[in-house]
């Protein structure tokens, strides 16, 4: 008899998501490695500034236990026990494997003049806020990038006025360079997906494993969201996919961004204030008392 189960791989930002979106009727099971939530916007402030910030969240999976295969075309997932669990539809939310990056962030830190870039340009956002927080520091800072003109010329060109303002020069190289996350080594690669964020028929993809994509949680948050939303027939339109960041300065604002212009949109919207840094303080504490819910946020 075949099953009518919905199976979703990991429990990070997009797989969280989609989980607590699906339709209560739906058979469900989440696999997770861990009982737990890691929300990497606080982890970062805790790195950099070692503030006692909680980043973590407990978190209740069906399932706890490391993935050792995934059959794309069984859509079977094989935990490390030997069971296989079968669904008539895979969600794939494995993330991406950020334990060098951290590395690299650490190193960075303990230098009191720092060149930052990143390997990959679409994590600019990371590299960025990294470059304020240690300014704060009061470390002298440089910055080797492309400042976000990819999200478009407005976007960049407040950016570059407000590492300007706050002593961050910007350099021809960079010395300290962010390397990009890695696949998770169970799929081995990025994927690509179409407009419905689907890799094959019912094989979805959410989150930092898809390909040419930013790693940004808020994103991975909507897709997880959507998907759940298309699974449980509540839409049936196309994912529309919104960069949407805020960068802290460090110095009491923050600049709120949103653009789709990636994705060969128009939009772009970039906004600078105290209340943004005050919006971004209660976003890391909320994401860890909800458990990774996105909830009211997906109005941001």
């Amino acid at each position: 008899m075949e099953t009518r189960k919905v199976v979703i791989v990991g429990a990070g930002y997009s797989g969280l998501n989609a989980y607590y979106e699906l339709a209560r009727h739906i058979d469900k099971t989440l696999i997770a490695d861990k009982a737990q939530f890691v929300f990497y916007t606080a982890y970062l402030q805790k790195l950099v500034f070692g503030k006692n910030i909680r980043y973590t969240a407990s978190i209740k999976p069906s399932i706890i236990s490391t993935v050792k295969e995934i059959d794309l075309e069984r859509k079977t997932v094989k935990i490390e026990n030997g069971t296989e669990i079968q669904g008539y539809k895979l969600i794939l939310a494995l993330g991406c494997k950020r334990e060098h990056q951290l590395d690299v962030i650490r190193k960075i830190m303990v230098k009191d003049r720092v060149s930052i870039g990143v390997e990959n340009y679409l994590d600019e956002y990371l590299g960025i806020q990294l470059a304020f927080y240690l300014r704060k520091l009061n470390k002298e800072v440089s910055y080797s990038g492309p400042v976000l003109k990819w999200l478009g010329e407005k976007v960049s060109t407040k950016v570059l006025e407000l590492l300007e303002k706050h002593g961050i020069r910007l350099s021809e190289k960079s010395d300290d360079i962010i390397p990009a996350c890695e696949p998770n080594e169970v799929i081995g690669e990025f994927l690509p997906i179409n407009d419905k964020l689907e890799y094959k028929n019912d094989v979805f993809v959410i989150g930092d494993m898809i390909k040419n994509y930013p790693k940004l949680g808020e994103l991975a948050m909507r897709e997880g969201i959507y998907v759940g939303r298309l699974l449980s027939k509540k839409i049936n339109e196309s994912f529309k996919p919104l960069f949407i960041n805020i960068i802290d300065t460090g110095r009491g604002e923050a600049i709120h961004i949103r653009s789709n212009v990636p994705w060969n949109g128009n939009f772009e919207s970039v906004k600078v204030s105290k209340l943004r840094a005050m919006m971004k303080r209660f976003i890391e504490r909320y994401y860890i008392l909800r458990k990774g819910k996105m909830g009211i946020l997906y109005n941001l």
